[in-house]
């Protein structure tokens, strides 16, 4: 997950909103081009960091081509 291009969701991992969408984003995700993590994750910490987010958001964060943003 350390390519700039990559495309990033993470979500809120005790969201049963969060994980049912993430689940439905997969489904429709033709192309495999999104990878996900949980904002609770080791790594969905290092990004929030990395991007300068509080650590504990609820909701959804999209990163795409070095840039986060953030929904609830």
């Amino acid at each position: 997950m350390n390519n700039q291009a990559d495309k990033i969701v993470l979500f809120d991992g005790v969201c049963n909103f969060c994980a049912s969408s993430v689940q439905f984003i997969i489904k429709h995700d033709k192309s495999n081009s999104l990878q996900f993590a949980s904002l609770q994750s080791t790594i969905g910490q290092e990004l929030l960091t990395k991007y300068n987010m509080p650590k504990n958001l609820e909701g959804v964060v999209f990163i795409e081509n070095g840039k986060a943003y953030f929904k609830s």
